[in-house]
């Protein structure tokens, strides 16, 4: 039963972080571009149909890609600088990661094309 719970856990909290990490890694700067290159390459392999894993079983298929993914980003968070990971680890629980910064970015822009579609509440009682 604990190895379960620690089972959802790494899925569903550790995952989350995990990717959030990887994709601050990937805007740095210190991190050197073949990195990149590779975890790039990595998923874009895992993602296209290049390699035919085992889709006819229902549940099999999906988890696979899950797992090799989690593994391709685990692995690209290993080989990065350890000083460079430290730091990315830190500004997120901060909430002052690239991640952060660009979700509130798309946040801005979803509320401003929201704000331009939406009827107009004057046109609206009017009509």
């Amino acid at each position: 039963m604990l190895s379960k719970v620690r089972s959802a856990k790494r899925l569903f909290v550790d995952l989350p972080r995990t990717l959030r990490l990887a994709y601050c890694l990937m805007f740095d700067p210190r991190v050197p571009r073949y990195m990149k290159l590779a975890f790039g390459g990595g998923l874009a392999l895992i993602a296209l149909p290049v390699v035919d894993l085992p889709e006819s079983l229902p549940v099999i298929g999906e988890l696979d890609i899950l797992a090799l993914s989690l593994l391709a980003t685990r692995a690209f968070i290993a080989a990065c600088p350890r000083h460079v990971v430290a730091e990315q680890e830190m500004l997120i629980t901060q909430r002052r990661s690239r991640f952060d910064d660009d979700v509130r970015n798309g946040e801005r822009i979803a509320m401003m094309i929201y704000r331009r579609l939406r009827p107009d509440e004057q046109e609206a009682i009017t009509s």
